[in-house]
């Protein structure tokens, strides 16, 4: 019994769930009912934590973005970002999945001073 137990204990860590290196500068569109535009996301993995730098464009303009939470779980991925519109501040939440060299899924965007829904829709974002 204790040579199944100590077998056990050498084989599990084979069939975790690995991370993914999400490690890449991805480019990208995104869709959604206000409107649609392109994304771009650095992504740096080191020691298990990703850390993310987000922006996209919006009517022409580009869109800095405050990346508050970064979450990985295997090969998908939650992304937590605020940004302004004029005086209106907002937060996404963007959620994914790596497939290769892209990552592809939905965002919801609420406002910070209520929670109100603002827009939501999918995106697809590549490295090179």
């Amino acid at each position: 019994m204790r040579n199944l137990a100590i077998a056990f204990l050498t084989l599990a860590p084979m069939f975790a769930a690995s991370a993914a290196d999400f490690s890449g500068t991805y480019k990208g569109t995104w869709s959604g009912g206000q409107a649609n535009g392109d994304i771009m996301m650095k992504l740096t993995t080191s020691g298990g934590d990703t850390k993310a730098d987000v922006s996209f464009a919006l009517s022409g303009q580009d869109v800095k973005c405050t990346v508050t939470s970064v979450k990985t779980d295997g090969a998908k991925i939650e992304i937590v970002y605020e940004f302004d519109l004029g005086d209106v501040k907002l937060q996404s939440t963007a959620t994914g999945e790596l497939k290769g060299k892209t990552i592809e899924g939905t965002y919801k965007t609420k406002s910070l001073a209520d929670g109100s829904a603002v827009d939501e829709g999918t995106w697809k974002a590549s490295s090179s």
